[in-house]
């Protein structure tokens, strides 16, 4: 049994899939979100794949996109077509006329950015060898970080050039990232509206970012919410979240919205 579902791209250019529908599938070759994938098959979220493919070591996040696209193509028999409709969005500008930040919406610091610059480059130290033993202690510390996460443990922070989600099961979110540009915060913020984000915050550079909001979607058919005979003070949903914590305003508008029609797809023939 694979030790994580969904994609992953890994350095080499390597990508592989697992538990993974083709809805996700498409969404990642195309770069869009799920809800602005239009028609298929019905089981296009049911039914699930593992997916190995290789494009080489000097490959780019955008060749691996299309080496993705390709083998839906040829595998899967994919055929789509884009368009643009109406749909709701939302803008997120920078609350302040200041242009001040929220406290919780940092600059990163230049030995992170150096960090991440040296792993571009090729220059960082190379990494020991892993063991057996090395791999148990990361997964472990992997593992402990995101239960505290999870339990609103304000002394976690990301690695640098990393990201983190938790959730609770009463609905509390925490979403932190460190040494990555905002685009990151913006494609977060469109998976839980299950909308598009507009960035126009005029923000450009390197981020850490620390969000906690009460999410308002729904867990196991339920409203979240926190148990009523409780004692925690609940935090602020995503909206007010977003601006009292990093300073920027999310507004919601009707604009365009790209979107990937499926033509046709079917079963592929297994390796």
């Amino acid at each position: 049994m694979p030790r994580f579902f969904g994609v992953r791209t890994q350095p080499g250019g390597r990508f592989t899939a697992a538990l993974t529908t083709l809805k996700q599938l498409i969404a990642e070759a195309f770069e869009v979100k799920d809800y602005q994938i239009d028609s298929g098959p019905p089981w296009l979220t049911t039914d699930y794949f593992e997916i190995t493919a290789n494009a080489g070591a000097d490959a780019t996040p955008a060749d691996i996109k299309a080496m993705l696209r390709t083998l839906l193509a040829e595998r899967f028999n994919l055929r789509t077509h884009g368009d643009t409709r109406q749909a709701p969005v939302y803008v997120l500008t920078v609350a302040r006329s200041d242009g001040r930040l929220g406290s919780r919406l940092t600059r990163t610091t230049a030995e992170c950015i150096q960090q991440i610059e040296q792993r571009k480059s090729g220059t960082a130290p190379a990494p020991k060898p892993p063991t057996a033993e090395s791999a148990r202690e990361q997964r472990e510390r992997i593992e402990s970080q995101m239960k505290r996460l999870s339990s609103g443990d304000s002394s976690v922070t990301p690695t640098c050039g990393s990201s983190m989600m938790g959730m609770n099961g009463n609905g509390t979110s925490t979403y932190m990232f460190g040494g990555q540009e905002l685009k990151s915060l913006v494609s977060r913020l469109s998976s839980e509206l299950s909308a598009p984000v507009l960035d126009q915050t005029g923000l450009s550079g390197q981020f850490d970012v620390r969000l906690e909001y009460m999410s308002e979607r729904t867990i196991n058919g339920q409203v979240a919410g926190l148990d009523p005979n409780g004692t925690d003070v609940p935090p602020p949903t995503l909206v007010p979240a977003l601006q009292q914590q990093l300073g920027l305003k999310l507004e919601k508008q009707i604009g365009p919205m790209p979107v990937v029609i499926i033509d046709a797809a079917d079963h592929p023939t297994p390796d």
